[in-house]
């Protein structure tokens, strides 16, 4: 590694100072991890049989700190550790690339709160996509947290197999406003988050991806942290944009009607849908629109293959061009 292997500085072989306060509380952690991928999977194995995430093959276990040590756990973990998944998606060996890269877009481009995340390596080499609990407290208890399944009470038996996609944005938005106090400052924070995940082209943005938690200082609820971004189309190339439609109900507005995909103007409409202030949307897109080169070069910094940096550059610029087309005039 010739970047810290936490937010992709130039000049850094381990984890700069910065990293490691953030994501180990300031003690030096190798980003070699002391076991295998083989003793990852058998010690999976032996725990769980369930499978998660891209599409349902990736897996993750839980890891603790000891002694500057991470260490693989069956409770109590700190830490999450997603490794290369196996399936029959493309390109499934930059699956834990893509998804640090992507959270490193969100959070330094853009300014969007996520899990702290890094990448570290199996003592064979193999790499893998380490993030940090946020529910975890000091002491060790844990934070209330839903995501918005729990909190449309939607499930698998309850829906069907596509619980998790049966929904939309909007629908969402409405449950903000009845769940959350201050859901005016949470509904531009999941503006954003949308509008990020169109942006990178995040087609598993689905209920499950977006989570409340509970701020045990004043009790009340507000989005956590981002997580599980990535761009989706890297591995399923024929992936939508979006997990869920915008609107509800079928809505479509006149521009998604005549061009078949989300431009400027549905997301100006969903976000007087979400009661957002139109001068603070305009900056929020501006800035989208903006940072087409500065996140071409984050994603030259990182650890894609030179086929995935070029696919992942081209999808920005693809969505840098929809979000600045409005059928309607609006820009």
């Amino acid at each position: 590694m010739t970047n810290c292997p936490g937010c992709l500085k130039a000049g850094h072989h381990t984890y700069c100072p910065s990293c490691r306060k953030r994501l180990f509380d300031g003690k030096k952690v190798s980003p070699v991890l002391a076991f295998t991928r083989p003793m990852y999977n058998q010690a999976r194995s032996a725990v769980t049989t369930e499978r998660m995430s891209i599409s349902g093959v990736q897996t993750k276990m839980s890891l603790r700190l000891r002694d500057s040590r991470l260490e693989m756990t069956e409770s109590g973990g700190e830490y999450f550790l997603k490794p290369i998944p196996h399936g029959e998606f493309q390109r499934l060996d930059a699956a834990p690339i893509n998804e640090h890269l992507t959270m490193q877009i969100a959070k330094q481009m853009f300014g969007i709160p996520v899990a702290e995340n890094a990448l570290v390596a199996f003592a064979d080499g193999e790499m893998a996509y380490l993030t940090r609990r946020f529910d975890i407290q000091a002491d060790g208890s844990r934070s209330l947290q839903e995501d918005f399944a729990q909190v449309a009470q939607r499930s698998e038996e309850t829906h069907g197999r596509n619980y998790k996609y049966d929904f939309s944005y909007e629908e969402i938005g409405g449950l903000i406003r009845k769940h959350v106090a201050a859901h005016q400052v949470e509904m531009e924070k999941f503006l954003q988050l949308v509008a990020f995940n169109y942006y990178v082209h995040n087609g598993d943005a689905h209920l499950k991806n977006f989570s409340l938690i509970r701020n045990d200082r004043y009790g009340d609820y507000i989005l956590t942290p981002a997580y599980d971004l990535l761009n989706t189309r890297l591995h399923v190339p024929n992936e939508s944009r979006t997990a869920l439609p915008l609107f509800k109900d079928d809505f479509a507005t006149a521009s998604f009607r005549a061009n078949a995909f989300y431009a400027y103007d549905d997301f100006h409409e969903f976000a007087g849908r979400l009661g957002l202030h139109p001068a603070r949307f305009g900056r929020m897109m501006q800035r989208l629109r903006d940072n087409e080169s500065a996140v071409c070069s984050l994603i030259d910094r990182s650890a894609l293959s030179e086929e995935c940096k070029q696919l992942y550059k081209q999808h920005v610029q693809d969505s840098t061009r929809a979000l600045s087309y409005s059928f309607d005039g609006r820009l």
